[in-house]
């Protein structure tokens, strides 16, 4: 009975040992293996030494280190040569001192679990990457449904934070979703390298099942992030949009639980998503979780403004706000790229004291043109737009360049990558020879340029998918912070909706409320480390208001460029009248289905908007205090406080 009973006790104490080796690869594979290997070498060279003392010269001392190879061999063999060492004359300093004794143990009981860890991740990869999925220590979730380059790509920055990180956050799991047809081992082979998992989708174990695996809506997942990211090749990403919402509804997740980040060029999938995050008239959202709707071209364009922005254009000359000439930008090239290169430009090329002028060529103009204005009906209030029909390749191209010397920014973004840069050459050249301050020349490529390659300050190419598929510009949660912050502060002042209870384009308009801080920081000619500690921007209640005109400017861009008209103030109080809708005052004044707003309008139109809304305020039975000029202050008066957000994230 007694040998049966050590007999259990070993096989409770090996299973209990084996559990613990499990869960330790589970949470960190690369440091524990690092912690054991480091312990077996400790161990080698405790044998060595301890055989070193058995004789002198320099036969055993060749002895010595290849007795402690063999030792070293069977520890790992899961043998001990401790009765040789205790049998030998000299080795007293190691067979009985206590704590060389402790190290000698633990070296062989590291050496059994390197072998554990072996067999584990050779026949238990997926047992550890469920069991990862379930219990593990992680406290943000990602999960891409994708398998191709740019999807990996993103993964492994998200997990090794786009590299500032030597090895992978523990605390961030990356898993992919991928289908039946992708190569599993190949994308398992490389999202090993930094942590991912990798599960396939099939009728069995479908989106909503790995949704679970993940703990999303379950006790253990409470306190964890989750961001869902469709990549674009899903097959229908509203779809797939659709079902991780419906499903984290039923689920009770909190809203701050989830992030969906949706990638997608088509227009149609676009406004399925959008609608999704959008709520009836008068009732709250019904799934009141944050979109991301990620437009890749877009992505490309933002990137390129972020790093080369418009107000960095010398020829500005912005000082104390205000711009000493108009803005002009060049686009050669109107397909995708071209298109969203001028509809970022106008968002973010709008300042106090200059009009922005647009000339836009393509040998297909004419059928660019019409299209792209009926999807943006109100450019024309932000930008002068001159569309031609020209060839880079012909004269009429560069008596174009001899009668516009006062361009700031040229985007080159035809389909062609050498004609794209040739067409770069050219202009430098031309304006080389006319000692003329060259603009910045923006060179768009398909994927094909070097990266971080180095590149003039005015001419840039753009197009790598190492620069654009980071954490820092897909996730941006930076950016999200103030943005949320930005939400936040209108409600505390105005009332109105909270970050969770706004649709996409709400949150959308407060990213780019976001994304504009470093011009106003520029405009007001101060650094993030001049404000942060402040309670407003600026004293000088001059340069806040030229700053305040500037926010409209740049509100109405980005409204313009989304597709927004203007109503007059006669078809906001018409539609105040409406009496199927539970918010008139809202009503009258915007619609995010026909993209209407009332704000559409210059600086100075703002006051007669205001009054009249006010009147409309009274007969709601509400306090009449709202002033849209002051909209605009405000966003000024608290960006140290945006800051301040951004900065609490890191």
């Amino acid at each position: 009975m007694l040998i049966f009973l050590i007999i259990r006790l070993v096989l409770i104490l090996l299973v209990i040992f084996t559990l613990g080796v499990f869960y330790l690869m589970a949470q960190n594979k690369r440091i524990v293996l690092s912690i054991c290997a480091g312990f077996v070498v400790v161990g080698f060279l405790l044998y060595t030494a301890a055989y070193l003392s058995f004789g002198e010269g320099l036969a055993n001392i060749l002895f010595a280190a290849l007795h402690g190879i063999f030792s070293t061999a069977r520890m790992l063999a899961l043998n001990d040569d401790h009765g040789i060492l205790t049998s030998m004359q000299g080795t007293q300093w190691l067979t009985e001192n206590i704590w060389l004794q402790i190290i000698f143990w633990l070296s062989h009981v590291s050496a059994l679990m390197l072998i554990q860890a072996a067999l584990i991740s050779l026949f238990g990869r997926k047992f550890i990457d469920n069991f990862r999925m379930c219990f593990g220590f992680h406290k943000e979730v990602y999960v891409i449904k994708g398998s191709d380059k740019n999807a990996l790509l993103l993964g492994e920055n998200i997990s090794t934070h786009d590299a500032s990180r030597k090895h992978s956050d523990v605390k961030r799991l990356v898993i992919f979703l991928i289908e039946e047809d992708d190569d599993e081992k190949k994308t398992y082979e490389k999202a090993s390298h930094f942590g991912g998992i990798v599960k396939v989708l099939d009728r069995k174990n479908n989106f909503e099942f790995y949704m679970k695996k993940a703990r999303l809506g379950k006790w253990s997942g409470r306190n964890k992030k989750y961001n869902v990211i469709l990549m674009p090749n899903s097959t229908s990403i509203s779809d797939d949009a659709h079902l991780v919402v419906e499903y984290a509804k039923g689920k009770n997740v909190k809203p701050e639980r989830l992030d969906i980040f949706a990638f997608t060029l088509s227009e149609w999938e676009r406004e399925r998503i959008e609608t999704t995050s959008q709520a009836k008239e008068g009732e709250n959202r019904k799934y009141p979780y944050t979109f991301h709707i990620i437009n890749e071209v877009d992505l490309l364009v933002r990137l390129m403004l972020e790093n080369h922005p418009p107000y960095e254009c010398v020829g500005l000359g912005l000082k104390n706000g205000v711009a000493t000439r108009d803005f002009t930008v060049l686009i050669i090239g109107f397909g995708a790229v071209g298109q969203n290169a001028l509809l970022r430009l106008i968002m973010n090329g709008q300042f106090v004291g200059s009009r922005m002028h647009a000339i836009i060529i393509d040998r297909d103009i004419e059928h660019l043109h019409e299209h792209f204005m009926h999807c943006h009906p109100s450019l024309n209030l932000c930008c002068d737009m001159d569309f031609r029909s020209i060839n880079v390749r012909d004269e009429v191209f560069f008596k174009l360049l001899r009668e516009n010397h006062e361009v700031d920014y040229i985007v080159a973004a035809i389909n062609d990558d050498e004609l794209n840069k040739q067409t770069a050459m050219d202009i430098r050249l031309h304006y080389e020879r006319n000692n003329i301050a060259l603009p910045f020349i923006a060179v768009l490529e398909g994927n094909r340029c070097l990266h971080e390659v180095k590149q003039d300050r005015e001419i840039f190419v753009c197009g790598h998918q190492e620069e654009t598929y980071k954490e820092s510009i897909i996730i941006r949660e930076k950016t999200d912070l103030m943005a949320k912050t930005i939400s936040d502060t209108y409600k505390e002042i105005y009332g109105g909706n909270s970050w969770y209870e706004h649709d996409w384009f709400s949150q959308e308009s407060n990213r780019a409320s976001a994304d504009f801080i470093p011009a106003m920081l520029k405009l007001a000619q101060l650094k993030k480390d001049d404000v942060i500690n402040k309670d407003v921007l600026t004293e000088d209640s001059e340069l806040a208001e030229i700053l305040a005109q500037t926010e409209h400017l740049r509100w109405m861009a980005f409204h313009a460029a989304m597709g927004y008209r203007p109503i007059s103030i006669e078809e906001m109080r018409q539609r105040f009248k409406y009496n199927g809708n539970k918010n008139p005052l809202e009503y009258s004044r915007r619609c995010s289905e026909k993209r209407l707003h009332v704000c559409l309008a210059s600086w100075d139109e703002l006051d007669g908007i205001s009054a009249a809304y006010r009147e409309l305020e009274r007969r709601a039975g509400k306090e009449p205090k709202r002033d849209f000029k002051e909209n605009d202050r405000d966003i000024i008066k608290y960006i140290p406080k945006f800051i301040r957000a951004a900065k609490g994230g890191e």
